[in-house]
């Protein structure tokens, strides 16, 4: 078998809104070989693979195919390449046949390549056939369709992103053994991306790890052990993990008022929903609880399953020691919990709307009689502008033109007008430069000094460890561990979010 080099990336740079994603990336990938590519959260690993499969253009850097150099501008010039990327949910048109998923895009009939994908299905042991329609497609068989749909165009390299994070472990298994025939019998190349880091042991010849955009970490897996890998991804702090967080964590706990003895404002007992399983928790008052994981862990489903975005399939939640039925964010808002979420833009703010509209938009109904009492939403929108900080011209500015961390504030200021018992903040800082991330954690900390029950989600570890008193981490849709001081670290947060006991 040849293993000679397909893919050469050379000192790959990218840049989103002059904040580095990609510094100086090199990587080659080689064919008849299973290549690993793994890294915590924002480590980088999507975009580098989304300029290799064409999305994303570098700033900086080459990429070079069998030896020769290439703009990838589009993915079109990817396939075109040989490179094909597979992404975790692939996209299936439920009411075309699988046939017509796969020959999508390709202008060619039908029976010029129905015997070769017969074939091709026969070699993946398909256990589906051309005619069905997509919507019959198990998640498992929609790998498989991902797979078929770049062998049909004659891919050399293959990109697998998370492809086992809804399998079973039969599927995955199953999974495995095709990608491994089909590396070695057709001599391609597969980079294979995933939070699973044991998978790597079962399914990678070598691997590189990524952290802050950067490669530390390159080699054959077989001479990693799961802890030397974890341990590379652990985040470093101006090169010191915990000292330096667990400081600022300490120092925060000043603001909070909550002990061992301290009433529950929220409990959350079994409760499941798609993406999660089985969550329970208590948050007490005036409680900076931290809740992390990896990407896909089912944070976020949680929490909008929580606020009565997404329905629940079972379980109970208690709101003051008081069972409520939060079938809608409104019911939510009225039995005392707010959520700011992680898009500020699609959920959190209205662009076109004035500051003193956004702030008030969540209590109309309390400074309405027959009309908009205009004093009143002036007077409670600057009291927020004050109490928060907002660096703004004045409360008739529109929200679109405020910078990311002053739109936050805004959004924080109208759910805090709501006077509620318990704030979900939903990737707080996300996009913040960091004196208005400071600004943040103050606000957040005066929250929970004010007796609020504050439930933090983020998958910024180094944030979780400087805001919270207590963790609880998710890994696979469930919570796996929950960490209290001193143990609140950067290396247990870490092991325990790639699903490793260390942490437990």
């Amino acid at each position: 078998m040849h293993n000679g080099n397909i893919v050469e990336l050379h000192q790959i740079s990218k840049a989103f809104g002059g904040i580095p994603v990609l510094q100086n990336v090199d990587l080659v990938i080689r064919r008849g070989l299973v290549h690993g590519l793994v890294g915590g959260n924002g480590a980088g690993k999507s975009t580098l693979m989304k300029i290799l499969s064409g999305i994303h253009q570098p700033d900086l850097g080459e990429i070079r195919i069998d030896q020769h150099p290439e703009h990838l501008k589009t993915p079109a010039d990817a396939h075109a390449q040989g490179i094909y990327l597979v992404p975790q949910e692939p996209k299936i048109f439920p009411y075309l046949t699988v046939e017509e998923n796969i020959l999508l895009g390709l202008n060619v009939k039908k029976t010029v390549y129905r015997q070769k994908l017969q074939t091709l299905m026969r070699e993946l042991n398909c256990d589906f056939t051309l005619g069905q329609p997509g919507a019959d497609l198990t998640i498992a068989k929609q790998q498989l369709l991902g797979l078929l749909k770049a062998l049909i165009r004659e891919s050399d390299v293959i990109i697998l992103d998370e492809p086992t994070s809804a399998l079973t472990s039969r599927e995955t298994t199953a999974l495995f053994q095709v990608v491994k025939t089909l590396v070695r019998e057709k001599n391609i190349a597969v980079v294979y991306i995933t939070h699973r880091l044991h998978e790597l042991f079962d399914i990678t010849d070598e691997l590189t790890v990524l952290k802050n955009g950067r490669i530390i970490s390159q080699g054959v897996t077989s001479d990693y052990t799961l802890e030397d890998i974890i341990q590379i991804m652990v985040p470093r702090v101006n090169g010191a993990s915990e000292q330096l967080a667990g400081h600022d964590s300490q120092a925060s706990r000043q603001y909070v008022r909550s002990e061992e003895n301290s009433e529950a404002v929220l409990d959350v007992e079994h409760l499941w929903g798609k993406g999660f399983q089985d969550v329970s928790f208590s948050l007490k008052k005036g409680e900076i609880l931290g809740l992390t994981g990896v990407v896909g862990a089912g944070r976020t489903e949680f929490a909008e399953a929580l606020f009565g975005m997404t329905p629940k399939h079972s379980g109970n939640v208690r709101l003051n020691g008081q069972e409520v039925d939060i079938y809608s964010p409104r019911k939510a808002i009225e039995s005392g919990m707010v959520y700011v979420p992680e898009n500020r833009h699609l959920h959190g703010g209205f662009l076109e709307a004035s500051i003193k509209e956004n702030i008030t938009a969540s209590i109309l109904f309390r400074i309405c009689r027959a009309f908009l009492r205009k004093r009143l939403e002036i007077r409670l929108a600057q009291q927020f502008i004050r109490l928060l900080n907002i660096k703004t011209t004045g409360a008739d500015q529109k929200f679109q033109y405020l910078s990311g961390g002053n739109q936050q504030k805004v959004v924080l200021g109208k759910w805090l007008a709501s006077t509620p018992h318990v704030i979900i903040l939903d990737e707080p800082t996300r996009g913040i430069d960091a004196n208005a991330r400071k600004e943040i954690y103050t606000s957040i900390r005066e929250m929970a000094g004010e007796g609020i029950g504050v439930l933090v989600i983020s998958s910024d570890f180094e944030e979780i460890v400087t805001l919270s008193d207590r963790v609880m981490i998710m890994y696979s849709e469930r919570i796996v561990a929950e960490l209290l001081p001193p143990k609140i670290t950067l290396e247990q947060i870490t092991f325990a979010s790639f699903g490793y006991a260390k942490a437990v």
